[in-house]
């Protein structure tokens, strides 16, 4: 009896020990935010509603390939940009240059994705291929669009722009159609989705400002330089797989 209480006395040591031993693994999902600017059709913020737009659409496949937990905030991009610094967002698509991310972001290697805003116009009209050929030309818009700051030059009385505004991108390209203006500036994505449904023989168009869209990771995230990896890995391999488009 005494050698079978000695070797139960052993083996509870042994089995402490092992319990002592083993690490204490802390489980949990990390919930990353990814910070969106209004910026439409690309980024819609509104009071009240959730964001929308192309960019979310786009990027969610990469997301959820890199097994990323997110949840989707959006915001002015001033405050976008100090969120993103003092490490309150985590992830956002923009351009490389922004001051007041310099120095305190990660960028990815490979562009994701660019905008491309172009200028449309009929066979026989003569193309607009810079700003300044906009100068007293009748443009049609996309009303509720910013264009990153163009809407502000085709407004000033100085240009002497006629700017007709239409409610949708289809609407647009059926008064080119209709001769109602010479021009539709407009992004090539959803140009060309209206296009689709729209004849207009000999149609061209001509770019006038192009941004490369790059992941940028706050340097404040936890592990942020991982995190990085695990996102540009992901939409290479969606990318080899014909699964992500060119805005």
């Amino acid at each position: 009896m005494k050698s079978i209480y000695k070797i139960l006395c052993i083996i509870v040591i042994l089995l402490s020990c092992s319990i002592i031993a083993l690490p204490t693994q802390k489980i949990y999902a990390q919930e990353f935010e990814v910070g969106l600017f209004n910026f439409p059709p690309f980024g819609v913020v509104e009071e009240g509603k959730e964001p929308s737009g192309i960019l979310i659409d786009y990027i969610k496949p990469i997301l959820k390939r890199a097994n990323v937990t997110y949840s989707i905030k959006g915001y002015p991009p001033k405050r976008l940009y100090k969120y993103l610094a003092d490490g309150e967002t985590h992830i956002a698509l923009g351009v490389k240059g922004v001051p007041e991310l310099e120095g305190n972001v990660l960028y990815s290697n490979e562009k994701i994705t660019d905008i491309d805003l172009r200028v449309y116009s009929r066979a026989e009209t003569p193309p607009i291929k810079t700003k300044e050929d906009m100068i007293g030309k009748r443009i049609i818009t996309i009303r509720g669009y910013s264009y990153g700051g163009f809407i502000k030059y085709i407004e000033n009385p100085a240009t002497k722009i006629v700017a007709d505004m239409a409610n949708g991108h289809e609407l647009a390209f059926k008064k080119l159609q209709a001769q109602r203006a010479d021009y539709v500036l407009d992004y090539s994505l959803p140009s060309e989705k209206a296009l689709k449904s729209i004849n207009i023989p000999g149609i061209q168009s001509y770019s006038i400002s192009l941004l490369e869209l790059f992941f940028i990771v706050s340097k404040k995230t936890p592990d942020a330089e991982n995190l990085l990896r695990k996102l540009e890995q992901a939409f290479i391999e969606l990318k080899k797989e014909g699964n992500v488009f060119t805005m």
